[in-house]
């Protein structure tokens, strides 16, 4: 029995393999890749989701301006490794290390726009509610 390849558009018998089909190789998953599905690390976010009072620290205190809607009540909240699994893997579950960020923010610290200083004294304070 023939059918017509998806994949090349001409005809093969029936479970015979085209050559044009793609492969896709499994993926490798690294230390912190791994890290990321553990039930230790689930814990520990959802601690310092809880820490920060699930806000945006950035947006919260302001001087690197404020993403629309995102210091609020959970939308698109992360957290952030401020120094980074691959460097110091040792400090994955510290939560001087850790600190809750939008979006916009945690992009803005993975591309070192956001100093990692500056982060680490945000986990240093509790996040500030007037705006005096």
């Amino acid at each position: 029995m023939l059918k017509s390849c998806s994949y090349c558009g001409r005809i093969h018998k029936v479970g015979e393999i085209c050559p044009k089909r793609p492969t896709y190789g499994k993926r490798k998953y690294t230390a912190a890749d791994r890290f990321r599905f553990t039930s230790a690390w689930q814990r520990k976010r959802s601690d310092v989701l809880d820490r920060d009072y699930h806000i945006c620290r950035v947006c919260n205190e302001g001087s690197y301006g404020t993403y629309a809607g995102a210091a609020y009540y959970g939308k698109g909240l992360s957290v952030h490794h401020i120094e980074p699994l691959e460097e110091a893997f040792d400090l994955r579950l510290e939560d001087d290390n850790l600190i809750t960020c939008c979006s916009w923010h945690h992009k803005m610290a993975e591309d070192g726009e956001i100093p990692r200083d500056y982060l680490h004294g945000l986990t240093q304070t509790s996040p500030r509610w007037d705006r005096s």
